[in-house]
């Protein structure tokens, strides 16, 4: 379910009643828009993320330790590549008055994430609230971007939160950024964005090479008091947010599952710096596969990868096949 605005400037009313009553104490200069899905390929690339049980990626993995699946038919591997080329990593923060209220913490402990890429990699800071805002370039100048994300107050923002528009519109200014692309979306999931076609946003969102990472910024809003008596507007308040926050959550697994990438919904604010770290690896290393398809007939196929000696496999869960002359 996508929220509507009023519903969405609902939630943050509730949410700053809840603040007040129950815890107290790159490169772009564009403008907004929906790329199109059309992709001219002679060979399709899979990046993959090869982890154990711990959530380390598998270094080590050779060709024949994996099997790609073009729409449930195996292709030859053509081309194989253990990827540690320069990472670009784009940190996309929801901004709207909900991060200033309750989520600044989950978003300034990315610091550790900046802090362990490696020296050539780069990373940029998009802030999103009714549209996506560049506030940081890409840039190999960690220290700045890091000094950055420590000052920003959230002070600006507005109640729309257009997630889903925004998401489309940074996936097109990443169009012509070359190497492996990462969007680390530190977000509540909620989503005021106007009515759209759902096939065609999931079509492009799996289809794309760039890999959504997300951070979930739930977890303030779950950390009520255990001895409290609670009026019944605040219970109210307290319902709507929970029907609220489990439907964000959905939609968060849903993202990051069709790009290849993994959702994280921390339980303690320990658990921040764990998560970073884990997603610094897997920014910074992956398996690139390559095959040719076989079938020029223009449309979505879905992509499967399989991988012996690794406990979890992500990759993209799709790819626009090229068109024949003839279709």
């Amino acid at each position: 379910m996508y929220f509507t605005k009023n519903a969405c400037r609902l939630f943050l009313r509730q949410a700053s009643f809840f603040a007040l009553f129950v815890l107290p104490s790159f490169l772009f200069a564009q403008e907004p828009q929906t790329p199109a899905i059309h992709v001219e390929v002679s060979r399709v690339n899979v990046g993959v993320i090869a982890t154990d049980r711990r959530g380390n990626f598998v270094e080590g993995l050779q060709k024949s330790d994996f099997h790609v699946f073009d729409n449930g038919v195996e292709q030859p591997i053509a081309g194989f590549l253990a990827n540690d080329d320069p990472a670009q990593v784009i940190l996309m923060l929801e901004c709207g008055p909900a991060m200033r209220l309750f989520g600044k913490e989950s978003v300034q402990k990315a610091d550790a994430l900046i802090a362990s890429l490696a020296p050539q990699d780069r990373v940029s800071i998009v802030c999103y609230s009714s549209q996506p805002q560049l506030m940081s370039e890409l840039s190999t100048d960690q220290s700045a971007t890091r000094a950055f994300l420590r000052e920003m107050n959230f002070a600006s923002g507005f109640g729309d939160l257009d997630l889903s528009e925004s998401l489309q519109t940074v996936l097109g200014w990443l169009n012509d950024v070359p190497g492996k692309k990462t969007i680390v979306l530190i977000s509540s999931g909620v989503d005021s964005s106007p009515p759209i076609d759902q096939t065609l946003f999931q079509s492009h969102i799996s289809s794309s090479e760039v890999r959504v990472l997300v951070v979930s910024t739930s977890l303030a809003f779950k950390k009520f008091p255990q001895k409290h008596k609670h009026d019944l507007d605040e219970r109210d308040a307290r319902a709507q947010v929970a029907l609220v926050l489990k439907d964000a959550g959905a939609r968060l697994r849903n993202l990051a599952a069709a790009t290849g990438g993994h959702v994280y919904f921390p339980k303690a604010a320990k658990d921040y710096q764990k998560i970073y770290l884990e997603i610094a690896q897997i920014v910074r290393h992956e398996y690139n596969l390559a095959f040719v398809p076989q079938l020029p007939d223009g449309k979505l196929h879905s992509l499967t990868v399989t991988a012996r000696h690794a406990h979890r496999i992500d990759h993209r869960q799709a790819y626009l096949a090229p068109a024949s002359s003839t279709n």
